[in-house]
């Protein structure tokens, strides 16, 4: 999408000067048929006022569409708008504030929502020049109320919270050789500073792809916190139309297929819990018509610094595959449209409806993961193999005493994430959370190693003492 009267006519291809030229002479607006176009939407030209009209109906449609599918009892939920400050979660508060006052006049059709509520995650701990309160001006201009928390937060030991779960040992083998992921429990330091500890969770990751990864993580365990605290039922995310495609190319080659209809759905389960739904109604708006939106309707908006911003596009495989959705579409402009469609019709697939959570990600976990990445994994030889690589691991990390092995716990994709950390990593302190609540479950087939947390200091004690009874006199 683009201006109508921005490019050259030497830089356009001949059919495109072609249709150009047909639009110049009609000079009308596809809608009102009276003004002058000023923007081209898919080859259609638009005034701006029936463009901004056109926003509006296509955000309206997307949340109706949703709400027919809600249960009679959620009829008048509690809503948190996810306000990350850019241009699509700041357009989506605006057109959901102004959904709600048209009901409070009288001009709705159906009853709307109970109320409104903006949720944001400040990410200075990450991020230099961040500044959260042109984040909470926005929700102010708009009269909404806006609740906000930290990244560090993870890291903050509350109540009975003592200990978290550091990596000690990472190693996804080829072949037959058993996939490992051992972690062992640590005391909570209280003189670190939580800032400081998930400074150095994404130091120890291995790419900028699994920094960004560990932070979309960390965002939605908050957001759900977020939402959970202010008693709302729906949470509404900015992912634009533009960015569904890109996150259904990036999530794929990550290896999340198994759970992205829940990640990449119009309204799914968040996180995989029942008492929390996500809705996406900016889905079918690409990019550059919000950025028309927000300049046509006065909407301001702020700029999101991430790992790659600044960077080349092959810096990370979400800033790749969003260069190249973007670039498609540039020149074949059904391409997100068509992608989207596609990605409505996904659906869970039953093993997923009762599969384990991920304790990192909260996200359905499939079994048998080695069995699958030996189907599709190119690997070294055997005969060709470096010995270190194919070595077991020594007996301190197989023992009992010092960790436990945690593989069936996490699902394909946050193995990949974390068989690249650096040992001594530590976990947020969702992920023990997680595991206990995994631990009272019933454990699956290939649970290996797992220990039950709350008598992990009795077993080890027990086990030292088998060790070196037949050495008393």
């Amino acid at each position: 999408m683009c201006d109508a009267t921005d490019t050259p006519a030497m830089e356009l291809q001949p059919q495109q000067q072609k249709e150009r030229v047909v639009g110049a002479q009609n000079k009308l607006c596809v809608k009102c048929k009276t003004a002058k176009p000023s923007v081209s939407i898919r080859r259609s030209l638009y005034c701006r006022n029936c463009f901004v009209r056109s926003s509006v109906t296509k955000f309206r449609t997307a949340l109706s569409k949703s709400r027919k599918r809600m249960p009679v009892t959620a009829a008048r939920a509690r809503v948190m708008v996810a306000l990350s400050g850019g241009a699509t979660s700041s357009a989506m508060l605006q057109l959901m504030a102004d959904y709600q006052r048209m009901e409070l006049k009288g001009y709705a059709a159906e009853h709307t929502y109970d109320s409104i509520v903006a949720g944001h995650i400040d990410e200075s701990a990450l991020f230099s020049g961040y500044d959260d309160a042109q984040i909470c001006d926005i929700a102010a201009a708009v009269d909404v109320e806006c609740r906000v928390a930290r990244l560090e937060a993870v890291f903050e030991l509350e109540g009975d919270r003592a200990a978290l779960l550091e990596l000690v040992h990472a190693t996804i083998a080829p072949g037959t050789t058993r996939d490992q992921f051992c972690v062992q429990l640590t005391r909570g330091d209280e003189s670190t500073p939580a800032r400081e500890q998930l400074r150095a969770l994404f130091a120890g990751l291995g790419s900028a792809t699994d920094r960004e990864d560990m932070l979309d993580i960390i965002k939605s365990f908050l957001l759900a916190r977020l939402a959970r605290q202010a008693q709302c039922e729906l949470l509404l995310l900015g992912d634009s139309g533009t960015r569904i495609a890109s996150k259904l190319v990036s999530l794929t080659s990550r290896g999340r297929g198994f759970s992205l209809p829940l990640e990449v759905g119009a309204e799914t389960p968040f996180l995989g819990s029942n008492d929390v739904v996500a809705y996406r109604p900016m889905r079918d708006l690409i990019m550059k018509e919000v950025a028309f939106f927000n300049l046509w309707t006065g909407q301001s908006s702020v700029v999101v610094p991430t790992f790659t911003t600044g960077a080349p596009e092959t810096a990370s495989i979400d800033r790749l595959t969003e260069a190249f959705v973007v670039g498609l579409d540039r020149d074949f402009v059904s391409t997100v449209s068509t992608v989207c469609r596609t990605v409505q019709k996904l659906e869970q697939c039953p093993e997923a409806l009762t599969a384990a959570k991920c304790i990192l990600c909260s996200m359905p976990a499939e079994l048998n993961a080695q069995a699958w990445r030996n189907r599709l994994t190119v690997n070294v030889a055997p005969n060709e193999r470096p010995s270190e690589h194919v070595a077991t691991p020594s007996a301190d990390i197989q023992s009992p005493l010092s960790s436990f092995d945690v593989t069936a716990r996490l699902c394909y994709s946050c193995q990949s994430l974390l068989h690249f950390a650096k040992p001594g990593v530590t976990l947020p302190v969702f992920c023990l959370d997680n595991y206990r609540e995994q631990a009272t479950a019933s454990p699956p087939s290939d649970a290996g190693n797992d220990v039950d947390i709350d008598a992990d200091l009795q077993q080890r004690r027990e086990s030292l003492r088998q060790r070196i009874e037949e050495f008393f006199i």
